[in-house]
């Protein structure tokens, strides 16, 4: 009798041990997930925070969109150079794949900057007496291979890439004045 009643007490102490040791671990990872929870909501507070100046902040929305503009510049300007290069030289050894890298870049990255480029596409387009609705920049990269775009042009692929500098000029004007206008608002 002595010995079952050693063992109830055993078993007693064994259940509140377990009792205290679920209670315990739960409550630390209670603790540790109201903590990544609250630091993963002030993050992301934070990053909207960060993301709602950004949109209601006109200066860094022209930054932003400068920054856009000079990477496809310099992809632009790549481009112009290897059909001009295709255009003349009659060996085009590594020009189809000098091609390939800037189409490649221009069809994942253009379509932003065309958005932003939209108003002064149509301005340009409509002072050429041109359609509106088609984009010049378009046709000198949608084809898969380079020398389509120089047998496609119908010997205008000169005056499009006028029209193009045209519409780049214009448009780093305007963010430039855009920046230059924020950027005094922000210093006053």
């Amino acid at each position: 009798m002595h010995r079952s009643q050693e063992g109830a007490e055993v078993r007693w102490l064994r259940a509140q041990w377990t009792r205290y040791y679920l209670i315990r671990h739960c409550y630390l990872w209670a603790v540790r997930g109201v903590r990544a929870f609250t630091a993963w909501l002030r993050d992301g507070m934070s990053l909207v925070a960060h993301r709602v100046l950004e949109r209601t902040d006109p200066l860094a929305q022209c930054q932003r969109q400068r920054e856009q503009f000079l990477a496809f510049y310099e992809q632009y300007e790549q481009l112009v150079d290897v059909l001009c290069w295709a255009a003349r030289d009659t060996v085009h050894d590594g020009c189809d794949e000098q091609y390939q890298q800037v189409r490649y870049w221009m069809l994942k990255h253009y379509a932003p900057v065309r958005r932003a480029m939209a108003p002064v596409i149509r301005q340009v387009l409509a002072e050429a007496d041109g359609n509106p609705q088609e984009d010049p920049f378009e046709k000198l990269f949608t084809p898969p291979h380079v020398m389509q775009v120089i047998e496609n042009d119908e010997g205008d692929l000169l005056g499009r890439i006028i029209v193009t500098r045209d519409i780049v000029a214009r448009y780093d004007a305007h963010l430039r004045a855009q920046i230059d206008k924020y950027s005094k608002w922000v210093n006053s």
